[in-house]
């Protein structure tokens, strides 16, 4: 995660910015056309998505249809959801930050142009990467790849635990708030295939070590500032310096030099990938 290219092997399996603001009256027909235009040099493909949220209440349960429109690239790799209160953009294939913070910004502007929300609530990023080392069978042979301070806490007892999460929080809301998880697992995938975006290679069917990171902001006065896309991407900076920072220092050069600046192929041969 950094202002140049990613790792040629990159642990990041998705990656999303997200913000949210003031509801639009309707995301009508028009809104939804207009704003298509602006983004279908990067977005060729359109389709309506439908949520449907269960809430609890004195009552009893009642049921609540959100309706958003999703834009994907054609390899479906890359998406953006325009609903009536969040603008996101989704990938898991991760092209550096620079790149992605640029593409989101054409987002933004284009929906300022077609219906500026009145006033901007939340702004945030989310990584999820899934560290894979061919040979990796226990939390023990992690040592070599994950930081000490992240692997000390899994060593604790002579026995090795059958599930662990290390969960950090820096800041406190509202402001600038960064979540950061980590955790081993011996076999699966956090980031699932059935999702709507397509991974762009297979997932290896061995133990993995999660990074979660999730760091968010709300404006710290308590206030509602305008929609302004020039001072989101101001934001979507300072929040991605925490993101790139956490990641740095949960891995060692011998992860980076012999896994993640390796080509991929290259470091699965013989293992299956």
């Amino acid at each position: 995660m950094s202002h140049t290219a990613p790792y040629e092997n990159d642990a990041l399996r998705y990656a999303a910015v997200e913000v949210r603001f003031s509801p639009l009256d309707e995301l009508e027909a028009a809104t939804i056309a207009d704003f298509r235009e602006r983004v279908r040099e990067d977005f060729a493909v359109s389709e309506a998505e439908q949520q449907v949220a269960v809430n609890l209440g004195p009552t009893g349960p009642s049921t609540q249809q959100t309706f958003r429109q999703r834009f994907y690239t054609r390899d479906r790799i890359t998406s953006a959801v325009l609903g009536r209160d969040l603008l996101i953009l989704e990938t898991s294939d991760y092209p550096g930050w620079t790149e992605f913070r640029d593409r989101f910004a054409r987002l933004a502007r284009a929906l300022e142009g077609v219906k500026r929300p009145d006033g901007l609530l939340r702004v945030g990023i989310r990584y999820i990467d899934e560290i894979r080392v061919p040979g990796v069978e226990s939390i023990a042979d992690w040592e070599p790849w994950i930081s000490p301070n992240l692997i000390a806490p899994l060593t604790l007892d002579s026995t090795e635990p059958s599930g662990a999460t290390l969960a950090l929080q820096y800041g406190t809301a509202p402001g600038l708030v960064t979540v950061f998880r980590a955790a081993p697992f011996a076999t699966g995938r956090t980031v699932q295939e059935e999702g709507p975006l397509r991974l762009p290679f297979p997932t290896p069917e061995s133990p993995y070590f999660l990074l979660d990171t999730d760091s968010s902001w709300a404006d710290p006065s308590r206030q509602i500032p305008e929609f302004a896309p020039d001072e989101i991407i101001v934001i979507l900076d300072e929040l991605h310096a925490p993101c790139a920072r956490l990641f740095e220092a949960s891995i060692t050069d011998r992860l980076r030099d012999e896994i993640l600046r390796q080509p991929r192929d290259e470091v699965w041969a013989g293992h299956g990938s």
